[in-house]
């Protein structure tokens, strides 16, 4: 047995074994946490006719368990209500395995190297140990790239992704910028009309105290995330100055995506941002890292250093961002992939090519 079959094979087969085996016990810490603690419940209380919401004033949400997002993902976890909450577990967390190897293959990874390293990465197992909808929006990021030529095709995947959370927002800054604002109108239209549908659905129930209960959420929980915010307060600043750093670094990964779309480098603008939907997160949890997938895929097609960067979030903690160095660990880790996959392409690395689109028709 070749060493490459045992890094590349063997151990993203255990790591997943590990993770699934972990799933199957007793306690809190075992459960596929986000989908068996909200998103299961709350297509369950949708079934009812109840509000899948929590009240801002409930004292359950600083446990983080409470449904909190757009009631798209709710309506999607329905149809795994016809199984035990464990069994449903069990099967969307196969799912996301597929899903990350959809992902791959979508934007042009044909190196099986490359789909068993990132089974391996700390942030891809969280997501799939979760449950949550972290890697269904990578998908949808990637068929956005995959299919920028496409405006239909790649403003649709953004458009149900934004509805879903909207944390791919500067995604849509970058079809604009990019000069595909086609793409970016569709986009817009489709995050919209989904959004309204899926909340009529459930009588738009707990609308109106939606934005209130973000704000309680992020007031919770925005201290305990892998952000500049939260470093900075770990390192002893005040509030006021943590929030400005925050900030500055927002807006200047926004302004990044305008300067290298306007120069005519979309992939890079592009990897910026996916970057800056991270750096604009209030709240970033270890799975939201597996959003690196894409900045990686994009810049290497082959194995190649980026690869390995993610790696060292090993060093971060399961949930919550541990201590302040563990904190600065993952963040740094995430800047240091973003930076290698920037880099000036080598003259032998493969583009990655978007389809030929057809004069009035999709490819």
């Amino acid at each position: 047995m070749t060493i490459a079959v045992v890094l590349f094979g063997v151990l993203p087969a255990y790591a997943l074994y590990l993770v699934f085996a972990n799933a199957a016990g007793d306690g809190l810490d075992e459960k596929v946490t986000d989908f068996e603690n909200a998103f299961y419940p709350a297509a369950k209380a949708i079934l009812r006719g109840a509000n899948p919401y929590a009240a801002p004033d409930d004292p359950q949400l600083a446990a983080g368990t409470e449904y909190v997002y757009p009631p798209l993902t709710a309506l999607a976890g329905i149809p795994f209500t016809a199984i035990s909450v464990e069994a449903a577990g069990f099967v969307v967390m196969a799912l996301l395995v597929c899903v990350v190897a959809a992902t791959l293959w979508v934007l042009g990874i044909r190196d099986w190297r490359c789909y068993g390293l990132a089974l391996i990465w700390p942030p891809v197992l969280s997501a799939v140990q979760t449950g949550n909808v972290t890697l269904v929006l990578v998908l949808g990021a990637a068929v956005v790239w995959r299919y920028r030529d496409d405006p239909r095709v790649a403003g649709a995947s953004l458009g149900v992704s934004l509805a879903a959370k909207l944390f791919l927002w500067p995604l849509a800054l970058w079809l604009g910028f990019a000069k595909r604002l086609t793409a970016a109108v569709v986009a817009i239209a489709v995050g919209v009309v989904v959004l309204l549908v899926s909340w009529a659905v459930i009588g738009f129930a707990g609308i109106g105290e939606y934005p209130e209960l973000l704000r309680r959420v992020s007031e919770l929980e925005e201290a305990q995330g892998y952000t500049v915010y939260a470093l900075a307060l770990d390192l002893g600043s005040s509030e006021n100055v943590a929030r400005a750093l925050w900030i500055a670094l927002a807006v200047a990964s926004l302004a990044g995506i305008a300067v290298l779309a306007r120069r005519g480098d979309e992939q890079r603008a592009f990897v910026v941002a996916v970057a800056a939907a991270l750096a604009c997160s209030p709240i970033v949890w270890l799975h939201y890292f597996a959003l690196l997938l894409i900045v990686v895929a994009v810049a290497e097609p082959r194995l190649g250093p980026a690869w390995f960067v993610p790696l060292a979030m090993y060093g971060s903690t399961g949930t919550l961002n541990g201590s302040t160095l563990q904190n600065a660990l993952t963040i740094a880790a995430a800047a240091l992939t973003v930076a290698v996959a920037l880099r000036p392409a080598r003259p032998n690395r493969p583009p990655v090519l978007a389809p030929t689109v057809p004069v009035g028709g999709s490819p």
